[in-house]
């Protein structure tokens, strides 16, 4: 599992212009306006990219041939994929989050959330995060990234206008709260990329390659 790390780790660094991207982007729809909770809904559908991305390079021109000929196991390449999932989006998430309300408090200081809120909202964006990556990313390994495109839009449609709503609304926010209800979010959490890693794993298992 360790050198899936680091291959899918260069791989990312590799993308340097995309990654320089991300965050010009990001100014451009939220520093105008001065409000970051727009950002949320963009920070959101980018963090998981890059992860999709690995999974691409990894099967073009029969690269899963080459990869399974190594001590590699099915299991064990889904575990990393996971595994470099949710550490790729958080730091994706920290970057392009931070950037943007630094950004935010230059130019209009006298409307930027302070830093714990910032904090809060950025744990309650991971959390979307997680959940769109228990949908996407056996979407992903059973079509590929030329079928599933269009599936995965429509999710991430979805995703961001949750996004979006839970950060303007406060009832919405609530469910995020370190209560019951945010502690339920978050066993409801786990047990859906519990189950998404069995079906990627089943998936996995089932490819010819």
């Amino acid at each position: 599992m360790k050198g899936l790390l680091i291959k899918d780790i260069k791989l990312m660094f590799g993308q340097g212009s995309f990654l320089a991207i991300l965050p010009i982007v990001g100014a451009l729809i939220v520093v105008p306006s001065g409000q970051l909770d727009v950002g949320f809904g963009y920070i959101t559908s980018v963090s998981g990219l890059i992860a999709m991305t690995t999974i691409n390079l990894d099967s073009y021109d029969n690269g899963y041939s080459f990869l399974f000929t190594l001590p590699i196991s099915r299991k064990g390449y889904v575990k990393e994929k996971y595994l470099f999932s949710l550490i790729s989006s958080a730091v994706m998430m920290a970057a392009v989050g931070t950037s943007l309300w630094l950004m935010v408090a230059a130019v209009h200081p006298e409307n930027h959330d302070g830093f714990m809120d910032f904090i809060m909202d950025m744990r309650n964006a991971y959390l979307i995060v997680l959940m769109a990556l228990s949908f996407l990313l056996p979407i992903f390994l059973e079509f590929g990234a030329e079928k599933s495109r269009y599936i995965i839009l429509i999710l991430c449609g979805i995703f961001t206008a949750v996004m979006v709503g839970v950060t303007d609304n406060e009832i919405l926010g609530e469910i995020f709260n370190t209560g019951v209800k945010g502690i339920l979010f978050v066993i409801l959490n786990t047990g859906l990329l519990a189950g998404s890693y069995a079906v990627s794993c089943c998936i996995m298992e089932g490819k010819d390659f």
